[in-house]
């Protein structure tokens, strides 16, 4: 089993994340003409110089670097000519930069970089929502190298794996620390609005309100089975999909601290932890270099990308900003032993959950939250959303 794993670039990275299994680096600027899964706020800024030489360091050390292409929609921009100036611009720079592969959302890019750029190795992200296996060999047929299956409604459902490894001979990806909802409503929204939030020029610059975070972590805390039926794979279970041939486990998260990229590394790489699941779980762990250590670089962000003050009431906003609280919970990971063996021997009723209580049971034994805090949290999502649903974030009066 192999370990692709995020690069926040920082200089101390490489380093402590070179672990048996890890032969692979991912990431993307913080803006781009194409853009990614992630804000702009939300990542490191970075000169392309720092790129080249991070990418360089990654090679020395025995790495393959992938850099992200994989946002949802250009605008219908890559179909003019300024557009495909502008793409050929920035894959002419990641041959500069000797880049391996990228990651693409759009057949369209897949194509094009497969016909006039076969330097690169081509890999299909999550983002492309791929979970059947009919639609994972439309996307080999038109020339993917990988393929990075959509985990939140595959990751558990191991009859639907096998099938699609039997039908495919390129490489297949599952997301290890991913914590998203299970068949989650948000993903498309949240996939097109993080696309445009981090294109260099997109009217928005950059903001963007992180509505779909916030309605996620609502519906965990008003439904704990939210947290067990997320589609996180243990490191003590990655045996399962080493059996039916996953070539390669994707670890996240980008905008996370060097500390916790290395612990999750170290943690699938040994195929242990011992301690709070939540802690390797990347949306839930809460931990953003960009608001880590100093005071002034956090103000900094919140100013560039959030002061619209002719858009929204920069007032609720940052009010909104500050008061968004993380979600304190705790999953022994021990308790979860033997878990997954329910959904490999495939009694899992993948059609509703409401008539399939295990996750549920599993949620009242181990899913723990400090019961002095919790209806203050509930109180402040509740208070953000009304805000947002009301439009009262839109007003002044």
């Amino acid at each position: 089993m192999k370990f692709s794993v995020p690069t926040n670039w920082q200089d101390d990275l490489i380093p402590k994340i070179k672990k048996e299994g890890v032969d692979e680096l991912y990431g993307k600027l913080a803006s781009d003409f194409i853009g990614g899964g992630r804000p702009s706020f939300m990542l490191p800024h970075i000169s392309r110089k720092q790129v080249s030489i991070h990418i360089q360091k990654a090679h020395e050390n025995g790495l393959r670097f992938n850099y992200l292409l994989n946002a949802l929609c250009l605008d219908n921009r890559e179909f003019t000519i300024s557009g495909q100036r502008k793409i050929h611009k920035l894959l002419d720079w990641l041959l500069d930069c000797k880049v391996d592969s990228v990651t693409v959302s759009i057949p369209y890019l897949l194509q094009l970089i497969k016909k006039q750029y076969p330097q690169f190795k081509v890999c299909i992200s999550t983002m492309a929502e791929i979970d059947t296996a009919e639609r994972a060999k439309y996307w080999e047929d038109l020339g993917a190298d990988a393929i990075t299956l959509y985990s939140p409604t595959i990751s558990r459902n191991f009859q639907l794996l096998k099938e699609i490894k039997k039908n495919l001979k390129c490489r297949i990806q599952l997301i290890g620390n991913n914590g998203c909802l299970y068949n989650c409503p948000f993903s498309i929204y949240d996939y097109l609005i993080s696309s445009h939030a981090s294109q260099f020029w997109h009217e928005s610059k950059g903001f963007m309100i992180p509505y779909c975070i916030i309605s996620c972590r609502y519906l965990r805390l008003t439904d704990f089975i939210n947290f067990i039926r997320a589609d996180w794979i243990r490191p003590e279970d990655i045996h399962y999909y080493e059996d039916i041939g996953i070539d390669t486990i994707k670890l996240t998260e980008r905008s996370s601290s060097t500390g916790f990229i290395a612990k999750t590394v170290n943690a699938y790489s040994r195929r242990f932890y011992d301690g709070n699941l939540l802690d390797i779980v990347s949306p839930l762990s809460g931990e953003n270099i960009t608001q880590q250590g100093n005071t002034v670089v956090t103000l900094f962000y919140r100013l560039r990308y959030f002061f619209r003050p002719s858009s929204i009431n920069i007032f609720r906003l940052f009010r909104l900003l500050k008061t968004l609280p993380q979600i304190n919970a705790y999953i022994d990971n021990r308790m979860l032993d033997g878990f997954l063996e329910y959904f490999v021997k495939g009694n899992c009723n993948l059609n509703s959950c409401q008539d399939c209580d295990y996750c549920r049971e599993v949620a009242r034994k181990v899913v723990k939250i400090d019961s002095s805090r919790y209806s203050i949290i509930i109180k402040q999502y509740e208070r953000i959303l009304n805000d947002l649903l009301s439009g009262k974030i839109f007003k002044y009066i």
